[in-house]
Formats: C-alpha cells, sequence, structure tokens
C-alpha cells in the first residue's frame, strides 16, 4: 500500500521537471530570468515540494542557478565560456583516451562495447522524441565517463566529471538544436575502436576531432539561442 502511495509522487516530481526543462529549452523561460516558485507552482497545478525537487535536479544539469535568499533563475548561454571549457575538455578527452589504450582491463573494454551498442540501437531509431535526446545526451556523457574511469586515474576523472557538469546546458542545447542526426555517434564510435585496438595516435586523433565538432556547433548554437531570445522578446 506504502509502495502505492509513493508512486504518484515520484510521477508528479518527474512530470514537473519534465515540463519545466522543456519551458526553457524551448526558450519560453528565458537566460537569466527569475523563477517564481509560487508562479511555476500554480502554473502546473502542483505543490512547492515537487517543483522544488523539480529545480533541485535542473540545478544538476545546470539548466538553473540557486542562490541562497534569491532563488533560482534560467541559466544564461556563455558561448566564450562554453568554449574555453571545451579547450579544456580536449585536453582532458585526448589525455583519457591515450591512457585507455594503455590501462583499460577487459571488463572496460566491455563496458564501452556496450555503450557503443546502446549509441546504435538509438541511433537506428525511427523516434526522435525529447526522450531520445535525453538518452542520447546521457549515453554520450556516459561513454567518457567509461573512458575516464578506464584510465585508472582517480584525478583525471574528477577533473572530467567536474568539465562535463559545467558543460551540460551547452551539451542539452547541442544534441536538441545542432546534432539533429545524432552524428556524434560516428565520432564516439571512432573513439571507442581505437581505445578497443589499443591504438594511443588514434584514439587521441578521434577525441580532439569530437570536441573540435562541438567546438564549431557552438557557432551554430548561439545563432540560435539569439533567434530564440528574439522571436520569445517580440
Amino acid at each position: 500500500m506504502s509502495a502505492t502511495n509513493k508512486e504518484p509522487k515520484v510521477s508528479l516530481r518527474e512530470a514537473t521537471y519534465s515540463q519545466l526543462k522543456d519551458l526553457i529549452l524551448n526558450g519560453q523561460l528565458r537566460p537569466s530570468e527569475r523563477l517564481s516558485e509560487n508562479n511555476l507552482a500554480k502554473r502546473f497545478g502542483v505543490s512547492r515540494t515537487p517543483l522544488r525537487e523539480a529545480l533541485m535536479k535542473l540545478e544538476e544539469e545546470g539548466l538553473v542557478v540557486g542562490q541562497r535568499n534569491l532563488g533560482y533563475t534560467v541559466t544564461d548561454l556563455d558561448i566564450t565560456g562554453f568554449c574555453n571549457l571545451l579547450v579544456v575538455r580536449e585536453a582532458l578527452d585526448v589525455c583519457a583516451a591515450k591512457l585507455a589504450c594503455e590501462k583499460a582491463t577487459d571488463e572496460d573494454l566491455a563496458r564501452l562495447r556496450d555503450v557503443i551498442e546502446q549509441m546504435a540501437v538509438l541511433k537506428v531509431s525511427d523516434n526522435r522524441t525529447p526522450s531520445d535526446a535525453a538518452q542520447n545526451l546521457q549515453l554520450g556523457l556516459y561513454i567518457h565517463r567509461v573512458i575516464a574511469e578506464a584510465t585508472k586515474n582517480d584525478a583525471l576523472v574528477r577533473a572530467t566529471d567536474q568539465i562535463y557538469q559545467q558543460l551540460r546546458l551547452a551539451l542539452w542545447l547541442e544534441v536538441l538544436w545542432v546534432d539533429l542526426e545524432h552524428t556524434d555517434f560516428d565520432e564516439h564510435k571512432a573513439i571507442a575502436d581505437a581505445i578497443l585496438a589499443r591504438d594511443p595516435e588514434e584514439a587521441a586523433k578521434a577525441a580532439s576531432a569530437h570536441v573540435q565538432s562541438s567546438l564549431k556547433n557552438m557557432s551554430k548554437l548561439e545563432r540560435i539561442w539569439h533567434h530564440r531570445r528574439a522571436v520569445g522578446s517580440g
């Protein structure tokens, strides 16, 4: 009975989270806009508890920023800042790819193959829903975590986690607005294939190319972002 009573709570929280995320990613809630918890609770027809849970989850994903006594605001898109982070990410990813070629165990390589298989299934799917986009991003983040962990270097794993967390908003929007055909699958597969072959030179080259692709996407993302802001204000 208690499990039955808990289920609607989880569903309500997830529904609130999904609705709020859609409003942000679709530009209906504008960058740097302060979020009124009272107004949002009324808008979604929920209490403050599931709303706050949704906001905390969105903060973890980098879509909102919370400040003590001030509440939450929508994250602004700082393209220059994201590009600077991508430069650091390239150095970390290249290092991780090369080290993984040397340090990865058979178990690590099996995990890598499994992620690529999941990505391949998603790529050939006929569906292109927000849920697919979310899964595509999660797998993209996860494969880099698998590669970092395969290096057996805890400092590298922590640094990689930190960079990817700060890049979360840009990566979300890249998946949703720019990489509509999931072309990042081929880039991830090239990295994985090189690591599986234990070829550090090819792994480094593929890792670098993957980040360079994201850097090119940032200019496209900025144009789309400014267009959506102009439409939203018009």
